[in-house]
């Protein structure tokens, strides 16, 4: 038996010091992985070469899932639906002094999640009261043992959304955290791009999108890559912790619940970012804000931005923000969205033998910097700075010399009868086409890069509905341009 049990003991040894050999070699693999994304998303330079740009993220996105295959998915594997923990919630609610009478959570066609009306609400009433006891901020992160590393970390000083985000990834490891009926109910994963596979990602040609969600996905890569290091280095108590949870499976989590979730608050005379429970369960419609914080009952209070009747799901406005917006930081599109619009890129060739008093001109009207212009979903979709840069772009010598004359050519940004006429109608004939080539060159593209062949999933389902949003915008665009070119006063010859 003595045999026996001495073999057994030698025998667990050598399994422990094989299993931490193996822990070490992996520990040692992923931080060569991380040195390269840290290296690789910080030597990048934009320089507006969307092709440059991808092939960019296609070797971050590799060096990502070799990180990701070793990491595992060990943070969050294991928990239950988010259902099964509703009662739970609503309990931790109801103790702390959430007032939601009249108001359920329940599942929605298309939203997952949201809040159902039990009975009657008019416009104007009060629907929830969130204590700011119950709400998660910045100031829960700063006055938590995460202090010691906000204390030294520059990022973390200047990103409350980070800080929230870390501070989140403390919490969800924390059996004995207060917010935890909260945190239990989080989804498990979120429709933002940084859960996009590179073949759902590319579906957004030609949007701009496609570029803004390739910069989205590198900051974030670095960003895990920064805080790894950080994590593994530091002599921060707090840090070993966050050894434990910290991996790009789970920072992107914690990333897309910020995103996705985090409202600005002001608390005593200063502006917090904070997650506020049962309030963020509400999904987005048209409207107008009807949603504001009490400082003298310290609580959030929602009021219904429209009549709410029993059985019907009740909505809350985000504010005036386009579809991109919504698309890259929450992960859905609003199809009658009456605040969107699509984002051009348009500026002065280095080769224009008038780029100079182009951009002096430019510069003049505050626009010597700017490089993308909107196009808006409304009635005339050109905008004051779009207007300008148009005009500028087609004048000759004579005409740029005549309006650079002026202390402040203001009537460049009207479209005003009386600025339309003092700009002349030959100006605007040549702006006007330009742009109208312009659109229908992007619809073109839109037409070539068409989806309808591919497999659908959420995610495909979420891009085809932006670039239709897009192609709409720039449809009627074409329509509006050939309008205004068609009723422009006729040059009358000499």
């Amino acid at each position: 038996m003595g045999r026996k049990s001495q073999s057994k003991q030698n025998q667990k040894k050598s399994t422990g010091k094989e299993n931490n050999k193996l822990y070490l070699q992996k520990r040692k693999e992923l931080a060569f992985l991380v040195d390269r994304v840290l290296r690789l998303t910080s030597i990048f330079q934009a320089t507006g070469n969307v092709s440059k740009s991808w092939e960019h993220h296609l070797e971050i996105e590799k060096l990502v899932n070799e990180i990701t295959n070793i990491e595992g998915t060990q943070l969050r594997n294991t928990r239950t639906l988010r259902q099964t923990h509703i009662d739970k919630y609503l309990q931790w609610l109801r103790e702390n002094g959430v007032q939601f009478d009249g108001i359920e959570i329940a599942e929605f066609k298309g939203y997952d999640l949201g809040l159902k009306a039990l009975k009657d609400f008019t416009e104007g009433s009060l629907i929830l009261t969130i204590p700011s006891k119950v709400m998660i901020t910045e100031k829960n992160a700063k006055e938590s043992e995460l202090s010691a590393f906000i204390a030294v970390d520059p990022l973390l000083q200047n990103m409350p959304n980070i800080t929230l985000a870390l501070f989140l990834l403390l919490e969800n490891n924390n059996p004995d955290s207060f917010w935890k009926p909260y945190i239990e109910v989080l989804p498990e994963k979120y429709s933002t791009i940084l859960y996009y596979t590179s073949e759902e990602l590319e579906l957004l040609k030609p949007s701009p999108v496609f570029e803004s969600s390739l910069k989205l996905y590198r900051s974030i890569a670095r960003q895990y890559a920064y805080f790894y290091k950080k994590i593994h280095t530091l002599d921060i108590p707090v840090l070993k912790k966050l050894q434990e949870v910290f991996t790009f499976d789970s920072y992107r989590w914690a990333v897309s619940t910020v995103m996705t979730r985090q409202n600005n608050i002001r608390l005593s005379e200063a502006d917090v970012t904070a997650f506020i429970p049962l309030w963020d369960m509400c999904n987005h419609e048209h409207g107008e804000i009807r949603t504001d914080y009490n400082n003298e009952l310290n609580r959030g209070e929602c009021y219904a931005l429209r009549d709410f009747k029993t059985d019907e799901q009740i909505f809350i406005f985000y504010g005036a923000r386009p579809n991109a917006d919504l698309f890259l930081h929450n992960g859905f599109v609003y199809p009658n969205n009456q605040h969107d619009s699509l984002s051009v890129t348009l500026g002065i060739s280095s080769g224009d033998p008038l780029r100079e008093i182009k951009m002096s001109l430019l510069t003049k009207l505050g626009l010597g910097c700017v490089t993308h212009y909107s196009l808006f979903k409304r009635q005339n979709p050109i905008g004051p700075e779009l207007l300008a840069f148009i005009r500028i772009f087609n004048m000759n010598q004579e005409e740029l010399t005549k309006w650079s004359s002026q202390s402040l050519p203001s009537d460049l940004v009207s479209s005003e009868p009386s600025s339309a006429e003092a700009v002349g109608a030959d100006i605007d004939r040549r702006a006007h086409t330009y742009l109208l080539t312009r659109c229908k060159l992007l619809l073109a593209a839109y037409k070539k890069n068409d989806n309808e062949n591919r497999t659908e999933t959420d995610h495909v389902s979420n891009v085809k509905l932006l670039k239709q949003c897009e192609v709409q915008i720039l449809e009627a665009t074409v329509t509006y341009l050939e309008e205004t070119i068609r009723t422009l006063p006729t040059a009358v010859k000499q």
